[in-house]
């Protein structure tokens, strides 16, 4: 997932030098599906970058890097 938005984003949005690429976590999740907030930066309008900020402990917006070392098994999984 994170792959393909990456793919897009740089092709669509060429101009932009930083991007942001992250999920909102539960209690602030608006809709009850999983899906991937690609971000060209800077965002605006200014009042909607609350709704990407992380909130530690309380949930809030977290960048898809930092979840995928979160989520990552501690053991390999090994391939049968």
């Amino acid at each position: 997932m994170l792959n393909v938005g990456q793919t897009l984003l740089h092709r669509d949005t060429s101009r932009s030098m930083e991007y942001r690429f992250g999920f909102h976590q539960p209690p602030f999740n608006s809709v009850d599906h999983l899906h991937l907030h690609c971000l060209a930066l800077p965002f605006t309008p200014g009042w909607k970058r609350v709704k990407y900020l992380s909130l530690g402990p309380l949930g809030g917006f977290i960048e898809a890097e930092k979840l995928l070392e979160k989520i990552k098994p501690l053991i390999p999984i090994s391939k049968v």
